[in-house]
């Protein structure tokens, strides 16, 4: 059995204590390897080794930062923010100056690129993260909705129904990208159903949370309808809209 294969074992039965070691052999390896060091962080919180599984999870979103991958930064940095909840420090000690919580400044990815620091301070700050087992559904089709979801780190499927009440196929999406944006904006109920093929971490924003922020920033809604209004042809649901119309 493969190290990589071994350690992937352990971590889905959770048995980091296992695992912490055959992760450190490997970062001796491939200190470059930001999933071996993702991991690694993993174990190291699921053993309540905190400072030091905080002190990987920043090595690793600073690596995902430095690739322009901003959405797996957030991601890994939402887990920092658990930790920090946990221990009872979720704000800095009084005195202490807030760091800016990305870098570099502006972020390379068309979700957020308009948006000021301060206004992707505010939007991230309202989003949740969680995780999806293979299986689970995330979305409904015909149901009401209100969130966005963007994918950390995973995959999703997408189906709807056809005439007879069977479920039909129609895409993936995977790492970065993100599904429910009309629903956010518009209110309009789910226009296909979808869930997770495999372990998927998962960003969402509840349009609750949108509105509170929008009410500060009234500019963070102009530029997601805007952003959409340039997509809209290529957004999940017009994708789904588009292969629903051709059977």
């Amino acid at each position: 059995m493969s190290e990589a294969i071994e350690i992937a074992n352990l971590m889905a039965s959770r048995e980091y204590g296992a695992a912490i070691p055959l992760l450190e052999q490997e970062l001796e390896k491939y200190p470059k390897n930001v999933r071996l060091r993702l991991q690694y962080a993993d174990a190291l919180s699921g053993m309540e080794r905190f400072s030091e599984a905080m002190e990987q999870y920043e090595k690793t979103a600073k690596s995902y930062d430095d690739s322009g991958l901003i959405v797996q930064a957030i991601g890994v940095r939402k887990k920092a923010e658990r930790i920090q909840q946990q221990l009872g420090k979720a704000a800095p000690p009084a005195g202490e100056p807030n760091k800016p919580r990305f870098e570099p400044a502006t972020p390379k990815s068309p979700l957020f690129e308009n948006l000021t620091e301060a206004e992707l301070e505010a939007v991230v700050a309202e989003m949740v993260l969680e995780e999806r087992h293979e299986g689970d559904v995330i979305l409904t089709e015909g149901e009401e909705g209100g969130s966005l979801f963007v994918i950390v780190a995973g995959e999703v499927k997408v189906y709807t129904h056809d005439k007879d009440g069977g479920s039909v196929y129609l895409a993936r999406l995977g790492d970065g990208e993100f599904f429910g944006e009309i629903s956010l904006l518009t209110g309009r109920k789910r226009t296909a159903t979808i869930a997770a093929s495999r372990k998927t971490e998962l960003l969402r924003l509840d349009k609750d949370r949108f509105d509170s922020v929008v009410e500060t920033y009234p500019r963070i809604r102009q530029i997601l309808e805007q952003f959409y209004e340039r997509r809209a042809s290529h957004t999940v649901e017009a994708m789904i809209e588009s292969l629903k119309g051709k059977r």
